[in-house]
């Protein structure tokens, strides 16, 4: 009998620390995933997380031109993408080669505190000054609007007891990294 789990190629996009591709490494190594983490992608050259990919063993590379993006991903045969902390807008080939195959991790419950300029501590400080007493991660498709694609997964957090968006932010880091890897675990299994 065949084995109805997927197993994907994953490119993973990156522009900072990359504590999200962490939570991914970890569980690949502990099995957790079927998939394969084959490429890390950054268009900064400073981001901590191609440092994070290379102690791996995981191919790293800064690029940020769409074309030479598209053939690094087709040289490693990427069946999925995985946008975590990637700051950089996605360009139209991507979003049409990579449709319902290219997911993002968002720090808030989307659709509230999503869209441009909505990424780290911006929607943290945006969440604390509206007073809010939950918050979260989603899990979501990309496609052309900013945070706007299919939402796949999303979990809130209570922050009543917050005194600071750093607070908030604390509280939303743990649940984006279990949040990302459930998310692939998910699309394995559809």
């Amino acid at each position: 009998m065949q084995d109805p789990l997927k197993k994907f190629r994953i490119a993973v996009f990156v522009s900072g620390g990359g504590s999200n591709l962490q939570a991914l490494i970890d569980a690949s190594e502990k099995n957790e995933l079927r998939s394969e983490i084959c490429l890390v992608l950054s268009s900064d050259p400073s981001a901590f997380a191609l440092e994070r990919a290379k102690k791996h063993r995981i191919e790293a590379v800064c690029l940020s031109d769409e074309d030479e993006i598209l053939d690094g991903l087709e040289r490693h045969t990427i069946d999925l993408i995985v946008l975590a902390g990637y700051l950089k807008i996605i360009g139209a080939k991507l979003l049409t080669k990579y449709k319902n195959r290219m997911i993002n991790i968002h720090p808030s419950l989307l659709p509230r505190f999503g869209g441009m300029g909505m990424y780290g501590m911006n929607v943290h400080r945006a969440v604390f000054a509206a007073g809010e007493t939950v918050s979260g991660a989603t899990v979501h498709f990309v496609d052309k609007v900013v945070d706007g694609g299919e939402r796949i997964l999303q979990r809130e957090v209570d922050i009543r007891d917050c005194a600071s968006p750093e607070e908030i932010q604390e509280k939303v880091i743990v649940l984006e990294h279990q949040l990302i890897v459930d998310a692939v675990k998910l699309l394995e299994e559809r």
